[in-house]
C-alpha cells in the first residue's frame, strides 16, 4: 500500500457526507458534530447535529441532524432581532454544557417559518444553548415567562 493510498483512506475516515432533505449534499468533519446533552423537544432520538451558516441565509443558520437527513432546524441569534434578550442560565445548565460561565455559551432561537415567511416566529422561551468549544448543546427551558414560544420575528406591518 502506497503512502498516497493511506492518506486517502485517512481523509475518508475524517470526513462524512450526508444528503440533507433541505440543503442537499453536505460534507463535514467528525469534529464538526455538535452533541445534544438532551434531545430537542419532540425529537427524542436525535443527538448529533452540524451547524451550517452561509452568506446567503445570514442571519439564519441551519442545525442539520446527522442521524435524520430530513430534520434541519432554522436558527437565529435572538439578540439580532431582540437586542434586549439576555436570559440568565443557571449553574446546572452551564455545568451540563461544560461551560465555566455564560461567556462560553451562545444562544440560538429555533425559527418556525409558516407558508407566509413574514409570519415567522422564534422560540425565545426554549433556546438552544451551544458551547462551541466543547461541541455540546442543550435546549433550555427558561423559567422567566416573559419569553414566548412563538415570538414574531418580524414586526407586523399595517
Amino acid at each position: 500500500m502506497s503512502a498516497n493510498s493511506v492518506k486517502k483512506c485517512e481523509e475518508t475516515m475524517e470526513t462524512r457526507k450526508i444528503v440533507s432533505g433541505k440543503l442537499g449534499e453536505i460534507e463535514f468533519a467528525e469534529t464538526d458534530i455538535i452533541t445534544l446533552s438532551a434531545p430537542v423537544l419532540g425529537f427524542p432520538d436525535l443527538s448529533d447535529f452540524i451547524l451550517i451558516s452561509n452568506d446567503k441565509s445570514y442571519p439564519f443558520l441551519w442545525f442539520q441532524s446527522v442521524q435524520d437527513v430530513n430534520i434541519c432546524f432554522i436558527l437565529v441569534e435572538p439578540d439580532i432581532f431582540f437586542p434586549y434578550y439576555k436570559p440568565t442560565l443557571n449553574k446546572r445548565e452551564l455545568k451540563i454544557l461544560g461551560a465555566e460561565g455564560e461567556k462560553d455559551i451562545k444562544l440560538f432561537g429555533i425559527v418556525v417559518v409558516p407558508d407566509q415567511p413574514k409570519n415567522a416566529t422564534v422560540n425565545l422561551r426554549a433556546p438552544l444553548a451551544l458551547n462551541m468549544e466543547k461541541k455540546l448543546a442543550k435546549q433550555i427551558i427558561l423559567e422567566d415567562d416573559k419569553w414566548q414560544i412563538k415570538s414574531p420575528l418580524f414586526p407586523k406591518q399595517d
